[in-house]
């Protein structure tokens, strides 16, 4: 009988843990593309807080723009041609916002895309587009 409550109470906390410790999942849409990000909750807890028309942005488009091309100068990628770019809010962290970035580049003379979200701190995560199999 012990045994058995230890077993539910371990479930519990693990469960509680895993919840905390869960990433933030960022499903955003550009150019009818549905791209997907996951970002740690620690990286959102670092990140400054915006709010509209009080102050600035934390960070510049400008900015933004310089960490994604240093974040992509260290994975070799070249011929970048900057397509879009949008202000969103991480969801459910109402003072937290983020840059959704896309870049294109060619191969074999076919357009490819990258997504990244970039938020308010400088943080680069590379985000993925759904596949065309899961439409």
């Amino acid at each position: 009988m012990l045994l058995r409550l230890l077993t539910i109470v371990v479930l519990l906390f693990s469960q509680n843990s895993f919840a905390y410790n869960s990433p933030i999942e960022i499903i955003e849409y550009i150019d009818n593309i549905k791209v997907v990000a996951f970002i740690n909750k620690a990286d959102v807890k670092k990140t400054d807080a915006w709010l509209p028309f009080k102050n600035k942005p934390p960070l510049s488009i400008d900015r933004a723009l310089a960490k994604v091309k240093l974040f992509l100068s260290k994975n070799n990628a070249q011929d970048l041609t900057m397509r879009e770019i949008k202000l969103k809010r991480i969801p459910h962290h109402d003072k937290n916002w983020h840059y959704l970035v896309k870049l294109s580049y060619k191969i074999d003379d076919q357009l490819q895309f990258h997504y990244f979200v970039v938020l308010m701190n400088g943080k680069v995560i590379a985000a993925l587009k759904e596949p065309e199999s899961i439409k």
